[in-house]
C-alpha cells in the first residue's frame, strides 16, 4: 500500500475545504488515477506554516520530521502552493518538497 502526503498551503484554508483534493484522492481521478487499483493510504494532510521560512519555525521542523516517521512513497502537492500569475511554488511548500525529496519521497504537482 502507498503512503500518500498532501502538501497544502496554510493562506487557502480561508476559502478551501480540502473537499476537492480528497475528493480526488478518493475517486482516484486527477493526479492520483496515476496509481491505478493499487491500494492507497492517506497519512497526512499538510498544512504549511503560511509563509515563514521553514527552518527558522521549531514547530514547522517538527511536523516536517512527523512526516518523515510516517515513510510516505509520495507527497502531493495542492494546487495552492503554486502561484496562480506565474505558476511558481510557494517557496515555503518548495523548502518542505525539498526535504522530503532528499528523504527519498517522490514528488507530485497537484492534487485535483
Amino acid at each position: 500500500m502507498k503512503k500518500i502526503v498532501m502538501l497544502n498551503c496554510l493562506r487557502a484554508n480561508s476559502v478551501c475545504t480540502g473537499a476537492a483534493c480528497l475528493q480526488a484522492f478518493n475517486a482516484k481521478t486527477k493526479t492520483f488515477a496515476r496509481y491505478g487499483d493499487e491500494p492507497l493510504e492517506l497519512v497526512a494532510f499538510f498544512r504549511c506554516n503560511g509563509c515563514d521560512a521553514p527552518q527558522d519555525d521549531a514547530g514547522m521542523e517538527e511536523k516536517i520530521e512527523r512526516l518523515l516517521q510516517l515513510r510516505p512513497d509520495a507527497a502531493h502537492m495542492g494546487v495552492c502552493t503554486q502561484r496562480k500569475a506565474d505558476g511558481t511554488r510557494c517557496p515555503t511548500i518548495q523548502k518542505v518538497a525539498d526535504r522530503l525529496a532528499a528523504e527519498g519521497v517522490v514528488l507530485v504537482d497537484g492534487t485535483h
